[in-house]
């Protein structure tokens, strides 16, 4: 038979009011009284029910995390775990817990959040992407709900939002290659409508013109966002491109792969013939052969910042009856551009 308040407060001899706020913490409970109840849960093996706790509090005490693409797809990708290590992290230590769901198309995304949001299941949302002209962003200013981007929103108001600079990426590593005597530098994994990668094209484009090169665009690579892999899009490149880049940009480490596996199979070596750089630093690109150059974008605090974030707002609506100005944030974190075999040292 399950334990409730009452069996508690009954044998602790207090009131079912009383062992509630010892729950809950409440600063003016003596510390005597919260450790007698809180010992006689534990001797009766007391669980609150977390349902009428939410009720009560007006809080659900869950951060909706929102995933691009199908669960199997997204976790083969190293960096959306270990973002979700971050989010995990930090929401943890505040005594929230995490609600994933991954979605497939931008209507499953908006019913997602409208679930989250109106179905009281959610305290706050965290979106793992930006899109331009995002209709989730949207939906959520619509209905003034709790929410963080993680990627840079175009919105100039109303978006918390936590990034890296992904024009300097995309800069750094155009300078990069340049440096190292490049001209023909193609660019892999441009996908307009997510501004991660517009924006990390757009670095790569002004690198470009401040050192005097062209942008040319047979050598640009336009993809599906997470669901594209580098092999194919090379293939793709070299069979309808006459152009022959000397270094390639791939805005992912998986792309970078699957990119040196194609060239490997058709007789270029990497970087002698062809350099290659990636962007996330994902574990593997140490291990490569060659091991990859790459940028570290420092996924766990990219989710762990997302929570702050999302908590700063989610406590300001819950300051019942204090009238507040709600202010938003947009983070930078920062980004570390880590040479290594494959563009040569």
């Amino acid at each position: 038979m399950r334990v409730t308040i009452k069996d508690i407060a009954k044998k602790a001899g207090v009131s079912p009011s009383t062992v509630s706020r010892v729950i809950a913490n409440h600063p003016r409970i003596s510390s005597a009284t919260k450790h007698k109840v809180m010992k006689i849960m534990k001797e009766l093996d007391y669980h609150p029910n977390m349902i009428a706790r939410s009720l009560a509090s007006k809080s659900s005490k869950i951060i909706g995390v929102i995933i691009p693409g199908t669960a199997e797809r997204s976790f083969e990708h190293p960096f959306f775990p270990e973002l979700l290590r971050g989010i995990g992290t930090v929401a943890y230590q505040h005594g929230y817990n995490i609600l994933i769901s991954s979605v497939t198309s931008l209507e499953e995304e908006k019913d997602t959040i409208i679930q989250f949001a109106r179905g009281g299941i959610t305290d706050g949302v965290i979106l793992l992407t930006s899109r331009v002209r995002d209709p989730s962003v949207a939906e959520l200013i619509k209905m003034s709900f709790p929410f963080v981007i993680i990627g840079r929103s175009e919105q100039e108001s109303r978006v918390n939002w936590v990034d890296n600079d992904n024009f300097s990426i995309g800069y750094e590593l155009t300078e990069h290659f340049i440096k190292r005597g490049h001209r023909r530098i193609a660019f892999l994994g441009l996908s307009p409508d997510f501004l991660v990668t517009v924006d990390r094209f757009n670095g790569y484009k002004q690198a470009l013109r401040d050192h005097g090169i062209p942008v040319d665009e047979e050598l640009v690579v336009e993809s599906q966002f997470v669901t594209d892999d580098g092999y194919h899009l090379m293939k793709t490149f070299y069979r309808h491109r006459s152009v022959q880049p000397t270094g390639i940009i791939a805005c992912d480490d998986l792309l970078a792969f699957g990119a040196i596996k194609y060239l490997n199979e058709h007789g270029l070596e990497v970087p002698r013939d062809v350099a290659v750089a990636g962007v996330n630093n994902v574990p593997q690109a140490a291990y490569f052969s060659p091991s990859l150059t790459s940028v570290e974008i420092n996924a766990f605090s990219l989710g762990a910042k997302a929570v702050e974030l999302l908590l700063a707002e989610v406590n300001e609506e819950y300051t019942a009856g204090v009238p507040h100005t709600r202010s938003y944030s947009r983070t930078i974190i920062p980004a570390e551009l880590i040479v290594r075999d494959s563009t040569g040292r």
